[in-house]
């Protein structure tokens, strides 16, 4: 679309500054039903207090922290737009158009570009080098800044984006169920290479007024329409006052809930000489489908703003395996990463899709994240004959803590771990160092034994992936629940067995994992 192709139009600027979540919305629908009769309208809103807001078609349960919402004030709503959840909060400036296809004679994915472009257009004004993505994002290099979406009701169509202007990533995280676990320190500045905002962007932020102002100068210019000030119709807000109690209702808000247990995150992980890549996959489980995809690590990449992209072909699809990976390898061909290589997201998302075997098999994905395979696609045939176990598990005061013993004086989760293992068939061994575990690999495939159940953290596999891997033995690991050598930044200590601190086993998981290879047969006879 060339510039300045809409001259003949003139858009009532209205600002309803801020006002709550359900207000806001009311008066989006409310505009929409009129904007034939009075339109078009280019609206400028705010919400205070700070909310979060599923899409049209998106369930509360599975997309907001509903806990910590409630705790934090945060109002939780539905918007009438499809699209993904979002945080809102005071500073940030929503704008809207709402016309008629008359208008804007375009398909909503035409309006989008034409929005998106004409918005980025603005920012550029400002000084921000703001860019339209495909399909609904304004980025500055490479960096989310505004989010787009729209509806249309007949021959009317509502189109709505929101500009980010202060730091809120970490509020918005723990607000959201975005695919990060545990919010610690590394994932939040993931996140935020991934979302920008005027903070970031300008030494000096407009204030609201600036703003809106720059805005106006914007699509004035790109779109070439005329603007005129104006205030809301009174038929509008009367219908905004007979709509205003139902989008305050829990009819409206939780219209579509499913369990939550029906979407959950899965992680996968591979680690390379350049990082370790974690591809985190949002699925709804009842569905089978992919919601999200977020794809971190400690890997160095060129051009950093590629990943996104290929995060943004893996969502809203079903969650096939063959599928993920055509698209993969379709990316890649296109696009020359220096630092990644599609093996290396192909191995990840590999991972992912044996934590999708375990759900298969009763585990929750709660479970299924906790859950390491080592060389082993399926359990058909898996036949563990010992049991893998961390010294850092051991009572701190135990004589035996750096030694392979165990009297299973019921002090710590270790002695049962022993217990479970002889009730098994297994034989139980406490690894004392990781030079320890390299030579007991190595002595068990002397001895013939090619499967092993084990426990260790997930830092620990993680860090050590390659070394399991190339062992050419089949394992199970199930991760440490609690506080690891990793976490308290000991990881030396430990790798030499000089770790003074006490971990746990989790020994519901381990006996759910024991119990599924007796109901499997898997053992032929060796797990009793």
């Amino acid at each position: 679309m060339s510039k300045g192709k809409f001259g003949h139009l003139t858009l009532k600027v209205i600002d309803t500054g801020l006002n709550s979540a359900a207000w806001n919305i009311a008066m989006d629908q409310a505009l929409l039903e009129y904007a034939h009769k009075y339109g078009p309208f280019f609206r400028f809103l705010s919400f205070s207090p700070e909310c979060t807001l599923v899409g049209y078609f998106q369930s509360v349960s599975q997309e907001i922290r509903k806990d910590y919402c409630h705790r934090e004030g945060i109002e939780i709503n539905r918007r009438i737009t499809g699209g993904g959840a979002i945080y809102f909060d005071p500073s940030q400036l929503g704008w809207e158009i709402i016309g008629t296809i008359k208008d804007f004679p375009y398909t909503m994915g035409e309006l989008s570009e034409i929005f998106g472009t004409a918005v980025a257009y603005a920012l550029r004004l400002m000084g921000v080098n703001a860019e339209f993505r495909r399909r609904n994002d304004i980025e500055v290099n490479g960096r989310k800044i505004s989010g787009m979406g729209g509806v249309t009701l007949s021959q009317n169509f509502l189109f709505q984006g929101t500009l980010l202007v202060r730091d809120r990533i970490e509020r918005m995280l723990k607000s959201l169920k975005v695919p990060i676990e545990k919010l610690k320190p590394k994932e939040i500045d993931s996140v935020r290479e991934r979302v920008t905002c005027l903070e970031y962007e300008l030494e000096n932020i407009p204030d609201r007024e600036e703003l809106k102002n720059l805005l106006m100068t914007g699509i004035k210019e790109y779109l070439g329409v005329r603007l005129e000030m104006s205030g809301i119709p009174e038929e509008v807000m009367e219908r905004h006052r007979e709509l205003l109690p139902y989008f305050e209702s829990k009819k409206w808000i939780y219209k579509i809930d499913y369990p939550e247990k029906e979407q959950d995150l899965l992680n996968g992980y591979y680690r390379t000489d350049e990082g370790t890549v974690k591809i985190s996959m949002t699925v709804n489980i009842r569905k089978r489908v992919l919601r999200n995809t977020l794809i971190t690590g400690d890997f160095f990449l060129n051009p950093p703003e590629s990943i996104f992209r290929l995060e943004s072909m893996l969502k809203n699809m079903r969650f096939d395996k063959e599928e993920v990976e055509r698209i993969v390898k379709e990316f890649f061909r296109h696009n020359q990463l220096d630092g990644l290589s599609p093996w290396h997201i192909l191995k990840a998302t590999s991972e992912v899709f044996k934590k999708w075997k375990l759900i298969e098999l009763g585990f929750t994905p709660e479970e299924a994240n906790n859950i390491f395979m080592v060389n082993l696609e399926d359990l058909g045939d898996f036949e563990p004959r010992v049991f893998l176990l961390p010294y850092c598990s051991k009572d701190t005061s135990c004589d035996l803590r750096y030694r392979d013993e165990c009297i299973m004086c019921g002090i710590c989760t270790i002695g049962d771990a022993y217990s479970l293992s002889y009730a098994n068939g297994l034989k139980p061994i406490t690894i004392v160092s990781f030079e320890h575990l390299m030579e007991t690999f190595e002595r068990l495939k002397k001895e013939g034994i090619t499967d092993y159940i084990g426990s260790c953290c997930e830092p620990f596999y993680v860090k050590h992936q390659e070394e399991f891997f190339e062992s050419g033995l089949r394992g199970i690991l199930v991760n440490i629940e609690n506080t690891t050598c990793y976490e308290l930044d000991k990881a030396k200590e430990a790798y030499a067995g000089r770790f003074e601190s006490q971990t746990n086993l989790n020994l519901p998981l381990i006996k759910k994992v024991l119990g599924l290879l007796t109901r499997i047969g898997s053992n032929k006879g060796v797990i009793k």
